[in-house]
């Protein structure tokens, strides 16, 4: 009986400590990845040690999609742009969807921890400022959109969050201009072939909004990439709506495997 009202001291005790700290200490002072308080001036709120888990796309990248090319591949594409055809322009990610970072992209997205966003939106956009203004060109930021139902459990759209950082950061106007009219089944359980199916005819664009599309160059955002069947039937509805080009940026992108070899992993 007293060892289990020790326990039950140190659990309830526990959670009273953490709240007085983050009253005390604002999120800012957390380090978002291993939650060790951590000095203001620290880019993106993380702590050295976290900063150097991250598997950074520095090297060489697919010329199409933007995925990692691992040491030892020699083709300018990835294995999974060599199969599947992509309807963008081009694609770029900051990262690798690796184990380190999953932890971090799965509690900004599933744990309610919509504050990550403007420490995880500066670092992507450190990451492609160069690009944005010598490359991309884009006129508009487009988020990839959540369906309502999705979004309203949820709380937020982490693309949409992310979208707006990049657009107050480069100064490139963000318009939702694209809906999600069915409620699909969640990607993450699903083969390459499974999640092109899931996506079919699944985006549209919103009534009286294809004029802030027509002949325009499309940032589309997204925080990750892993067989492109998203992003890809999102650049199909912008294009059918006049876009004259689609660029694709997410915060991390999977490996260079076959899309169904990556989703085994």
């Amino acid at each position: 009986m007293g060892k289990e009202m020790n326990r039950e001291r140190k659990k309830y005790g526990g959670r009273i400590s953490k709240a007085v700290c983050d009253f005390v200490y604002p999120g800012s002072l957390y380090c978002i990845g291993c939650g060790a308080l951590i000095d203001r001036s620290r880019h993106y709120s993380l702590c050295n040690s976290c900063l150097s888990k991250f598997h950074f796309a520095s090297g060489r990248t697919c010329e199409k999609c933007g995925k990692i090319l691992e040491e030892g591949y020699y083709k300018a594409i990835c294995r999974d742009c060599t199969v599947h055809e992509k309807k963008f322009e081009r694609g770029y990610s900051c990262m690798l969807y690796g184990l380190y970072e999953k932890k971090i992209l799965r509690d900004f997205k599933y744990s309610g921890k919509s504050y990550y966003a403007p420490y995880l939106g500066e670092l992507m956009y450190d990451r492609v400022a160069h690009l944005l203004e010598n490359e991309i060109g884009a006129d508009i930021v487009v988020p990839v959109p959540l369906h309502r139902k999705k979004q309203n459990k949820r709380g937020y759209n982490q693309a949409e969050l992310l979208a707006r950082e990049i657009s107050k950061r480069s100064g490139i106007p963000m318009k939702k201009v694209l809906v999600r009219t069915k409620n699909t089944r969640p990607m993450s359980s699903l083969t390459g072939a499974e999640r092109r199916e899931n996506l079919t005819g699944v985006f549209a664009v919103r009534p009286r909004q294809s004029s802030e599309i027509a002949n325009n160059r499309i940032l589309l955002i997204d925080d990750i990439y892993t067989t492109g069947s998203t992003a890809n039937a999102c650049s199909e509805t912008l294009k059918s709506a006049g876009a004259s080009a689609v660029i694709v940026l997410c915060l991390a992108a999977g490996g260079n495997g076959g899309s169904e070899d990556y989703l085994k992993n």
